[in-house]
């Protein structure tokens, strides 16, 4: 009779390979590197994570999470005020991409790296980036402004242009950027 999963192994697991990922890229680990870096056998791995795609579903779940709870922190106590909103989610972006360590979006180095948005990995990494685009949108519908499809689009740009960004020049520049570029769209609008 096999043994049962533990959730605390698969959990270390997942730590292990989502460092690995996030620091290297996902082509550029593999599965006997998170063993080794798990510190479990193979036979562990594979019971928790049956492929690797598998596993990097899992990273993406788990990273999708932390982001979610992170936006969710972010609004919290602004139900009433989505022009502050707005601001909280720009800055909560230019904060996640100016933090110590940062390396990009998973989501957006999921598709950069792997080039296919149709797998199962890349149609989920499609569909957060795709849900912080519709908080963006619920948020701008709030908002009283003439032409919301415009200000969306244009907090939108900003968002993405913080994650472009990122891995060049002064990170903590386009951030401030950023948040001064979306309280400017607020009160033009």
């Amino acid at each position: 009779m096999p043994r049962p999963a533990d959730p605390a192994t698969r959990d270390r697991i997942l730590d292990a390979a989502g460092k690995l990922f996030y620091t290297r890229g996902i082509r550029a680990v593999g599965m006997a590197e998170i063993v080794a870096s798990a510190g479990c056998g193979k036979n562990v791995l594979y019971r928790h994570f049956p492929s690797k795609d598998e596993l990097v579903l899992a990273y993406l779940h788990r990273a999708a999470e932390q982001l979610d709870g992170s936006m969710d922190a972010a609004v919290a106590g602004l139900d009433e005020i989505p022009r502050a909103a707005l601001v909280a989610v720009v800055r909560e972006v230019a904060d996640r991409v100016t933090a110590r360590g940062y390396r990009g979006c998973p989501f957006r180095n999921y598709l950069r790296e792997m080039r296919d948005p149709t797998d199962v990995p890349g149609r989920f990494a499609m569909t957060e980036i795709r849900g912080l685009r519709k908080r963006v949108d619920r948020l701008v519908a709030e908002v009283d402004v003439d032409d919301p499809e415009l200000l969306a689009d244009r907090v939108w740009l900003l968002v993405e242009g913080l994650y472009a960004s990122a891995p060049y020049g002064d990170r903590k520049e386009a951030a401030t950027t950023a948040v001064g570029l979306v309280q400017e769209l607020l009160a033009a609008a």
